[in-house]
């Protein structure tokens, strides 16, 4: 058995001596981490150098080698080491090795390629471009051994090349080890991981020393390399900035600041001590220039990014910035670095620093400050709203309220008005407001949960704007004696989603905030765009929707507080969101409208909806409303929930006070099902101020109804056409309802189609793109196409489409030359020769006859050559797919290329089968679709 020694020192790591080829011991230690070298002439562990010793590898080898019989005397020297200038230059010398070594494979890989391939060429030099093997020749064995010779000399030739690449990528690596080790501004990012790995040792280090661990020594000598490395990178950052490379610090920028990041201008919200806090929006990068005001959103949050000091590469100052753009430029880094030393960012903080301060606002995740309220509702007892944390825990600083309700307040829940008044009130004296969501459900379904925010500051009015107008309000109708609905509790929040009986999850809005618009008048606020979506969206497609938010099918009808709301300017004109009362009825409010009111007063507000419980044969549906048509399964579907559950969400009506009977505003289909389940009564919110036949209150039913999947085109086509001749602009329309001022129109356009198109789209014999397109035609052609198309007379919608396409460009050519056409009832076959007959042959000169003939028989002549091609693509369509690679490996390019070439085909056979049916289409509108209308030219000559 052989004396075997471990030795280890930090300058030559671990190494294994004693050792002969052969003997057993490389098996035994190979699998605790031992390599051999036939260069060093011992076995060593990898990556042992300048480190510590890894004791459990050289424990269980030596315990390995003991077993086996073998003397095994371990050694360790932690003292001996070599400094880390050293190491890094003999890394570095290594490196310069490995790139030479790499490059000589790479050019040797290279040279093996070009020998392949040109031996390659040599042997195909005798063939004849396609020649095939001559099956049953005397030649056929050579050709077939020098195929296979062809077919081997260029893989190898393709596997050296692979081969030299590769070798050339390592060659490349290894000749910038050393500049990308001494890159300055990734050796900043590596110091500053040393940097807070000396700390950690150094409380490691101090711990061990403290409570008389054993490690001292270890961590002392851990701490001396971090030393000495941080010293030496430290010493490569001042040559390079020595040498003129700008290392960029805190004292380089100030607020407002612009920095090049990333190859682009980010403005700089913030400057911290070890990266800069940079505007950033991700919906509108890459921007050659992002600004503070690009990266904050419409509530006033700014985003932010985080840039760190070793990637900025340039500086502007702001007001630079600002000139360049309005000169329509970007800067370059030497543009900016002109700015940056006429404008250094110390003179900049100071003339920030010089300006007055604005008063700072709340900021609202100030720790101090509430976020949430949680509402619990007990059954009669008193209201408890608990203050609660950014973290939905209860508020340190803010006392539980006990809110006492009375008969008044309905049940003690939040959507009761009464309460909802009250906690208004408590937030006021608190000042604070409801945030912009709504009441939801808490987690343990307990009680309710909104977010609140500080109460903002009150603005005066502007110089010149008019006070709020109170609108005229309708007669009283007689009380109603109001109902609980018999579901207490949470059951009684169920909401009817998309006119259904599903209720609500955990997580979803109860109610309308006391303070903001109701939810059924939420159509007239002065936003109308749904949350979620732009105002405009511009669609390729007739019928393309716009995208809006995933909102129910039935807006919510939730009773409101009758609390004043806030004076409020709208964006919208004065006669679309507010209504003068006459003089006679209301002449303070006129000598309001004349002289602007204080700020701090406020109009009063409007009489709120209230809820009640009504006969159902007192209900009356709106002759105007935009649906007409209902599913009867769903409606049956409908009321056999109600039937079973009631009515879960009230429908929304307004009084009349001649008839004392209620017209429907919203919920139809619940009335009808109601009517279907035997229901004698319904929970209704009666809207005060909605008056039969205006505009608003038509908005409103549109706009509830337009989103809905099962109305129909035609449906929303007379619906957006109401609002039209209200008043509304398409744009106004669009806003309303969800959808794009492009779909709109459309939608309105359909509303030229004859009866029977309309009928056709409404019971969905006709697609609403293709019934757009009829739409264009006139009366007599739309006729005619309906019959052909509902009689098969198209193979699909898209041969109907362009056939409709071509009918209209007819029209427009004829109606240019004074003339009109319809589309003929059969297509009966033209007499005389097929060949010579030309489509519009009435209007058509002699020579332009002659052309066209000629050009036909080229074309034709064109066309039938094909069929050899033809011929060609059926053989290979059968073919041996195995054989196919036999054939064609050993060809120029191989299957590869006739792969390519098939594909090319195959493209240009689409495009060529597009034009044919285009052209089907305008032939068969020309020739045997189309006739002259033989009255029309008489009265057109006439």
């Amino acid at each position: 058995m052989a004396t075997i020694e471990i030795n280890h020192t930090r300058a030559e790591g671990t190494t294994l001596t004693g050792s002969r080829k052969g003997d057993g011991v490389f098996e035994i230690v190979r699998n605790h981490g031992f390599w051999s070298s036939r260069t060093l002439g011992f076995l060593y562990i990898r990556q042992s150098r300048d480190k510590e010793a890894q004791m459990w590898r050289i424990n269980g080898a030596a315990d390995a080698l003991r077993a086996a019989g073998h003397e095994v005397t371990i050694e360790i020297n932690e003292e001996e080491r070599r400094s880390f200038a050293e190491a890094e230059a003999e890394r570095e010398e290594r490196a310069e090795d490995r790139a030479e070594r790499f490059d000589d494979r790479a050019g040797r890989a290279v040279a093996s390629a070009d020998a392949r391939r040109s031996a390659a060429d040599q042997i195909s030099t005798r063939f004849e471009f396609g020649q095939p093997i001559l099956v049953g020749h005397h030649s056929e064995g050579r050709a077939r051994r020098d195929a296979a010779r062809i077919d081997t000399n260029m893989r190898k030739s393709f596997e050296d090349r692979d081969r030299a690449g590769y070798w050339a990528n390592r060659a490349g690596a290894a000749e910038n080890y050393a500049k990308h080790r001494k890159d300055p501004y990734r050796t900043l990012r590596r110091l500053e991981r040393l940097r807070a790995d000396l700390r950690a040792q150094e409380r490691h280090h101090a711990e061990a020393v403290e409570r008389g661990y054993d490690s001292t020594d270890r961590h002392a000598r851990l701490i001396q390399d971090f030393t000495e490395e941080i010293a030496y990178w430290e010493e490569i950052v001042a040559k390079a900035e020595a040498e003129g490379v700008k290392i960029w610090r805190p004292a380089d920028f100030a607020p407002r600041d612009f920095v090049y990041y990333s190859g682009s201008w980010y403005q700089v919200a913030r400057v911290n001590p070890k990266s800069l806090s940079i505007a950033w929006n991700l919906r509108l990068a890459p921007k050659p220039v992002m600004t503070l005001e690009d990266a904050t959103l419409h509530d006033g949050q700014l985003w932010t990014h985080t840039a760190d000091y070793t990637n900025a590469r340039a500086r502007c100052p702001e007001a630079a910035m600002l000139a360049f753009l309005a000169a329509g430029k970007v800067p370059g880094a030497k543009a900016a670095r002109a700015a940056s030393e006429e404008q250094p960012a110390s003179a900049v903080r100071e003339a920030q620093a010089a300006k007055p301060k604005k008063k700072q606002k709340k900021n609202a995740s100030d720790p101090k400050l509430a976020k949430r309220i949680y509402v619990l509702c007990p059954p009669a007892k008193p209201v408890t709203l608990t203050w609660l944390n950014g973290n939905s825990r209860p508020h340190k600083d803010f006392e539980p309220v006990e809110i006492a309700t009375s008969a008044g307040d309905g049940m003690g829940l939040v959507w009761s008005p009464g309460l909802r008044a009250k906690i208004a009130a408590v937030l006021d004296e608190r000042g604070y407001v409801f945030g912009a969501d709504d009441w939801a459900v808490s987690r343990d379904r307990s009680g309710f949960v909104r977010s609140i925010k500080p109460k903002p500051e009150d603005e005066p009015l502007q110089k010149g704007e008019p006070a709020a107008v109170v609108a005229e309000q309708p007669a009283p109708e007689p009380a109603i004696e109001e109902e609980v609905p018999a579901a207490a509790g949470l059951e009684a929040l169920a909401v009817d989603t998309s006119e259904g009986q599903a209720p609500p999850t955990g997580t979803e809005a109860v109610t309308e905030g006391a303070e903001k618009t109701p939810s059924d008048l939420r159509i007239l606020s002065s936003n109308p765009v749904p949350q979620g979506t732009s105002e405009v969206s511009h669609s390729v497609h007739p019928l393309s929707s716009t995208p809006h938010s995933e909102r129910p099918e039935t807006m919510t009808d939730t009773t409101t507080t009758a609390t004043t709301p806030e004076v409020t300017k709208a964006p919208a004109p004065a006669k679309k969101t507010t209504r003068k009362a006459p003089a006679t009825k209301a002449p303070a409010s006129k000598a309001t409208a004349k002289k602007a009111t204080p700020a701090k007063k406020e109009a009063p507000a409007a009489k709120a909806p209230t809820q009640k419980v009504i006969p159902i044969e007192r209900i009356d549906r709106d002759p105007n409303q935009p649906r007409e048509l209902f599913d009867q399964a769903k409606l049956m579907e409908l009321a056999g929930s109600m039937r079973e559950l009631g009515q879960l969400q009230p429908i929304s009506v307004r009084y009349h006070a001649g008839t004392k009977r209620y017209t429907i505003v919203m919920g139809e289909r619940r009335w009808r099902a109601a009517q279907v389940a035997g229901l004698t009564e319904m929970t209704a919110l009666v809207l005060h101020d909605a008056v039969g036949g205006s505009r608003e209150l038509l908005a409103k039913q549109v706009a509830e109804n337009v989103g809905r999947a099962d109305m129909t085109p035609m449906e929303e086509a007379k619906s957006f056409k109401d609002l039209e001749k209200a008043g509304y602009e398409i744009e106004e329309i669009g806003r309303m309802c969800g959808k794009s001022p492009a779909y709109v129109g459309w939608r309105i356009d359909l509303l030229k189609l004859c009866d029977s198109a309309q009928d056709a789209l409404a019971k969905g014999l006709l697609g609403p793109n293709l019934a757009w397109y009829a739409a264009q035609l006139s009366t007599q052609n739309q006729m005619r196409f309906l019959s052909r198309y509902t009689q098969g007379g198209f193979a699909n919608d898209r041969d109907a489409e362009a056939f409709v396409k071509a009918c209209r460009t007819e029209e427009e050519r004829r109606e240019s030359q004074g003339s009109f056409f319809v589309l003929s009832e059969e297509n009966p076959a033209k007499k005389g020769d097929v060949q010579e007959s030309i489509l519009g042959d009435h209007d058509v000169p002699e020579e332009e006859r002659e052309r066209i003939i000629s050009e036909r028989s080229k074309l034709t002549k064109k066309i039938e050559r094909l069929s050899a091609a033809g011929e060609i693509l059926a053989e290979l369509a059968t073919a041996d797919p195995e054989e196919l690679a036999l054939l064609l490996a050993g060809a120029a390019g191989g299957v590869e290329v006739h792969s390519k070439r098939m594909a090319h085909l195959r493209k240009l056979t689409g495009q060529v089968i597009g034009n044919l049916t285009k052209a089907q289409a305008i032939a068969s509108v020309r020739a045997g679709g189309v006739e002259i209308n033989p009255d029309a030219v008489a009265e057109a000559a006439v």
